[in-house]
């Protein structure tokens, strides 16, 4: 006899009769104490505690600074500080191209960083496909001692590297304040990384049909690290954007001035004065990477996972 044979002669009959008739009483269910969804719930509530911290901590002082930019000179200097400003100045951001020329800062920090990001990324990919595919004497220990070279701080190096630059008359020009920061260490690593893990029959198969090296490199490979491409681009103007200690030494000139340098002279003699405009013009200053880094930022981690794969 099946379960619904069993069961149709209590179809009718009430609910708590049919369970009793057939032997299926149904045991209540018991709630669960507060300790055991507790336990259960910490964990995540313990993250979401964390996280909250960590955006006040990093988060804050950027905020700090666009809402002092918007004060007046008295108000940024205030104790106790207010949070927003009672009277929203915006035309301190109007103020800070008078006391400083941003417009040329803005063009040389352009000029470097993409000029640099170029070179960084045309010489990265090279030598990153030749240390994943090429195969020469010392390969592995040119690699080592590369990588062994991102250890050394750069506060060891400035000063021959800045002797150097003088003995060339590269001070106060474009091509000191490019030439130097071509080379990249982690651009090279992260491509090296990449082209291993990426599949060599398509490059045998150009090899094939004829393809020397440089073929191979640019017409095959080289289309399919687009995306490596993209994010080390990124990571590498924000890096260059912001390289404040090289260029500073570099840099003694207004004319060769970037925004990061240019800075320094908003803090003058009456920086009190002008605490306000400091904090807009470090706003300008910020503003670009932030905004690169908030379009792309997707891109720049799966290319860091993939490349550390």
């Amino acid at each position: 006899m099946t379960h619904f044979e069993a069961d149709a002669p209590f179809a009718g009959a009430p609910r708590a009769s049919r369970q009793l008739a057939t032997g299926t009483v149904a045991v209540p269910r018991r709630k669960r104490p507060f300790r055991a969804r507790w336990r259960k719930t910490s964990p995540a509530v313990l993250r979401h505690v964390i996280l909250i911290v960590a955006v006040v901590l990093f988060f804050g002082p950027f905020l700090w600074m666009v809402l002092t930019s918007f004060k007046s000179s008295a108000e940024a200097l205030a104790f106790p500080p207010s949070f927003l400003p009672r009277e929203w100045r915006f035309d301190n951001y109007t103020k800070v191209f008078d006391v400083a020329p941003f417009g040329i800062y803005y063009l040389n920090s352009t000029i470097v960083a993409v000029l640099t990001t170029a070179g960084q990324i045309v010489t990265s990919l090279a030598a990153g496909f030749a240390f994943s595919r090429l195969h020469f004497p010392g390969k592995n220990v040119v690699f080592v001692i590369l990588l062994a070279a991102l250890l050394v701080p750069f506060e060891v190096v400035f000063t021959p590297l800045v002797s150097l630059l003088s003995s060339l008359g590269w001070l106060d020009s474009y091509q000191g304040l490019i030439v130097p920061n071509i080379p990249s260490i982690l651009g090279v690593f992260l491509f090296r990384q990449f082209f291993t893990s990426f599949p060599a029959e398509i490059e045998d198969a150009s090899r094939v049909d004829g393809a020397g090296v440089w073929r191979r490199m640019w017409s095959v490979v080289a289309p399919m690290a687009t995306p490596m491409i993209g994010s080390f681009a990124v990571l590498s103007f924000v890096y260059n954007w912001n390289n404040f200690f090289f260029q500073f030494l570099v840099a003694t000139k207004t004319e060769f001035f970037t925004v990061s340098v240019g800075l320094t002279q908003l803090q003058s003699a009456n920086a009190a004065e002008s605490f306000n405009l400091l904090m807009a013009g470090s706003t300008l200053a910020i503003l670009p990477v932030f905004i690169v880094f908030l379009i792309f930022q997707k891109q720049i981690v799966s290319a860091m996972a993939g490349g550390l794969r």
